[in-house]
């Protein structure tokens, strides 16, 4: 019986070490990359070169809708796929990636979500010149492209696209942090993110007070023509016991087949012989 019992104890802390190791397991990371519907919508100022009211009026989305048309007759300078804001014209970037591309795995988490672009040019033409800051919304899209998103989204985050000294270039790659806002949309089901890319608005349009932002940026891709959404993904380990649980049940089991071997022995000790 001694062996018995002491063979059921090894092997009860052999069990619990097992479960203890085995369970120590890391985190799978996985990365997705989206690409998106692109399109570009253009407020046209009206025709005093001062007013705008916020609404889209041109969709573009074809790489030969390619300019700025000026009040004054003229194209500008700013090229699809641009987004800008120059004084009778103010041209935004749309991004819709369908979030149904995704295949999360149960006990799967969203740990880093970012919206990359390069910046093959960028030029501010607002004082100093030295630097031009895009801002990000997100919205719920419906992956097509609608006139109506040209004020749609909360804002989630700013980037400037210039390195300003010693020279004023544009930075090769520019990072927005748009975790929270896609855990959002995928906790609701959401079937598309969308992000709008616009020059910072600095609250007044209205260039005759001496308030403005004027400035142009071209969105590249870094790992295909148009922007990417990268998505990083971790799983989330479930819950074990922890070892003292884990050795402390062993050792329970140990010293209660201990115990009642020994009340066993006593008994047989005190009971007389027939």
């Amino acid at each position: 019986m001694n062996n018995l019992y002491r063979k059921v104890t090894i092997a009860s802390i052999c069990t619990a070490l097992s479960f203890t190791l085995g369970a120590n397991k890391e985190a799978k990371p996985a990365t997705f990359t989206l690409t998106a519907t692109e399109f570009f919508v253009e407020d046209i100022y009206d025709q005093n070169g001062y007013g705008t009211d916020g609404l889209g009026d041109r969709l573009l989305n074809s790489r030969y809708d390619n300019e700025f048309i000026s009040n004054e007759g003229y194209r500008s300078i700013v090229r699809f796929p641009s987004v800008g804001k120059i004084r009778n014209t103010e041209r935004r970037a749309f991004y819709e990636f369908n979030l149904g591309n995704l295949s999360l795995a149960p006990n799967t988490v969203i740990s880093s979500a970012i919206f990359q672009a390069s910046i093959p040019s960028a030029e501010a033409l607002s004082f100093p010149e030295l630097f031009l800051y895009l801002d990000i919304f997100g919205y719920v899209g419906n992956g097509k492209s609608d006139l109506s998103d040209f004020g749609a989204g909360v804002w989630l985050d700013r980037e400037n696209t210039l390195i300003p000294f010693p020279d004023v270039i544009p930075k090769d790659i520019v990072d927005f942090d748009v975790t929270g806002f896609v855990n959002k949309r995928v906790s609701n089901g959401d079937p598309f993110a969308g992000f709008g890319i616009r020059v910072q608005d600095l609250g007044n349009k209205d260039s005759r007070s001496g308030i403005y932002n004027y400035g142009k940026a071209t969105l590249g891709g870094t790992t295909n023509y148009t922007p990417s959404l990268i998505i990083e993904t971790a799983d989330v380990a479930e819950p074990v016991p922890e070892p003292t649980t884990i050795f402390g049940s062993a050792l329970a089991l140990g010293v209660g087949g201990w115990l009642k071997r020994k009340k066993l022995s006593q008994q047989n000790k005190t009971t007389p012989q027939a």
